[in-house]
């Protein structure tokens, strides 16, 4: 694990926007949140278009619609509270850094951003590949079991989650959005913490790393924290104490 970060933001945020990832919702960082209210940090996690439930099934949604709710909660946060920083959570950090170009983001906190699928193979094919081709005949893939590490807690989890599967059209627009991101990145220069397991089973870690070295970011004022035994749901994950630690200290507020 990485040690405890030396630089962070002087003083606290006005408030927090916190982003949730592809077929998710609350449920992904809802210890952050209880965290959140605890300090008396005002926050808003909105839930994307697509993402509202029931399920069983994944509507189809773009990129476009999910940053419309983000852009509209940023900027209410803004007016009400003056700075703001942003917190996300793999699609909602790939979002996030996608704001963060075009607004005056304060901060930013990304726990496993989606910036990279960690390879694994559909129908003998590399997952990016499989979303642009074969997987054009399809409206949706079966959800896998949820990327938490310790089964329990997997248990947990999986009560909360809305939909069985992912719709396929909302899952190339995502990676759409990475390949924006990645134009983007140089320009970024908010001081930022990213927070990343070895482990992860979803994106590739190689993506941190790669954030790490390309965003406009002084070196002062960015950090990269490596996990050593969580999955990909990192904030309820067994290192969620680790992770929310750094992250409060990231923000000012513990």
């Amino acid at each position: 694990m990485t040690p405890e970060p030396n630089a962070r933001p002087a003083d606290p945020p006005g408030a927090c926007l916190v982003l949730h990832g592809l077929g998710g919702g609350r449920h992904e960082f809802a210890p952050l949140l209880d965290a959140l209210s605890s300090a008396g940090m005002p926050f808003e996690a909105p839930i994307y278009p697509g993402h509202e439930g029931p399920g069983p099934h994944m509507p189809r949604s773009t990129w476009p619609e999910w940053f419309g709710v983000i852009r509209s909660s940023f900027d209410r946060l803004q007016h009400r509270h003056g700075s703001v920083a942003v917190i996300g959570f793999s699609t909602g950090g790939t979002l996030a850094l996608h704001l963060a170009a075009s607004a005056p983001v304060d901060r930013l906190a990304l726990m496993a951003p989606f910036l990279a699928i960690r390879h694994r193979w559909y129908y003998g094919v590399r997952p990016e590949v499989y979303l642009g081709t074969i997987g054009r005949a399809f409206r949706r893939l079966p959800r896998r079991p949820s990327a938490v590490s310790d089964r329990l807690l997997r248990k947990e989890v999986e009560r909360l989650i809305p939909f069985r599967t992912f719709n396929l059209d909302a899952a190339r627009s995502a990676v759409a959005l990475i390949r924006i991101v990645r134009d983007e990145v140089p320009r970024i220069t908010a001081p930022t913490l990213i927070v990343q397991s070895r482990r992860d089973a979803i994106v590739d870690p190689v993506g941190a790393q790669w954030l790490d070295h390309h965003l406009g970011t002084p070196a002062a004022d960015r950090h990269l924290v490596w996990l050593d035994r969580s999955d990909h749901l990192l904030a309820v994950d067994v290192e969620r104490e680790t992770v929310l630690r750094h992250i409060r200290r990231f923000l000012g507020i513990g």
